[in-house]
């Protein structure tokens, strides 16, 4: 039951683009992954807020920024796969 929540989530397309830009830039903040999904920030920030919430990932504040870190160990993994065969 765990997963379904998890995965669902996930599911959405902007959740899923913003996970892989997480796993991929170093040190992630809002105004990155909002730039790059060329999505508004509340936008983002709401999508972050349900991975968050759902302890998908994790912020981190570090000086001015909140970088943000996937920290679940099954959807790191299955993040990496997605990459993996993008690529």
């Amino acid at each position: 039951m765990e997963y379904a929540r998890k995965l669902k989530a996930v599911g959405h397309p902007i959740r899923l683009r913003l996970l892989c830009l997480i796993a991929r830039e170093e040190d992630p903040c809002v105004s990155d992954l909002w730039q790059c999904l060329k999505q508004p920030q509340p936008v983002i920030s709401q999508h972050l807020a349900i991975l968050k919430q759902n302890g998908i990932v994790s912020a981190e504040v570090q000086k001015t920024r909140r970088v943000y870190s996937i920290v679940d160990p099954f959807i790191k993994t299955l993040v990496k796969s997605i990459l993996k065969e993008m690529h």
